[in-house]
């Protein structure tokens, strides 16, 4: 027999009532998922939007694709626009977040028309710019070294190639004289 309380079906029995604390349960922890204050902002996911190694959801381009950041190597050297290596100095974490939330330089707005930085990637990038700002320059790396050697190889190996092709039409003009 189902209790009846003011004229209706009382929904209070224990499945009802448990069926409802899931069902808050799983809205609570949906809802903490898609709210951006629910996890902390993250430097490395915030290079990862910076550099274009994760996409930004609205799909605006990578910072890096006009933006360098010093002392983060040859991959980090656009140079379009200003290097941002002391942005969060210049701006602090509310000024970065209002300029990435609404883009006022005329060179960006084109980019970003339509294709807003989220809240939550606006956190990332500014968490990423204050760990570049504090970090030290960071060491050329083995590669750029091995990059640097293998260069001037193949420069002295052309050097020298060009050079006994110069040698040897030199003397066939000797010859021809």
């Amino acid at each position: 027999m189902i209790p009846i309380r003011d004229g209706a079906p009382d929904r209070r029995t224990p499945g009802a009532f448990a069926a409802r604390v899931l069902a808050v349960a799983a809205a609570t922890v949906l809802a903490g998922a898609a709210d951006p204050a629910a996890r902390a902002p993250s430097p490395r996911r915030g290079e990862d939007l910076y550099v274009g190694a994760a996409r930004l959801s609205a799909g605006g381009a990578p910072c890096l694709g006009c933006h360098g950041v010093a002392g983060r190597g040859l991959a980090r050297a656009a140079s379009f626009g200003p290097d941002l290596s002391g942005a969060f100095a210049q701006y602090g974490a509310d000024g970065l977040d209002a300029v990435l939330e609404d883009v006022v330089f005329p060179s960006m707005a084109p980019v970003y028309r339509g294709h807003p930085v989220a809240p939550d990637e606006r956190a990332d990038l500014v968490a990423f710019l204050a760990e570049a700002a504090s970090a030290p320059p960071a060491a050329p790396t083995g590669r750029l070294a091995a990059g640097i050697a293998a260069a001037a190889v193949a420069f002295l190996a052309f050097v020298v190639l060009i050079g006994r092709r110069g040698g040897r039409t030199a003397a066939r003009r000797g010859e021809q004289s």
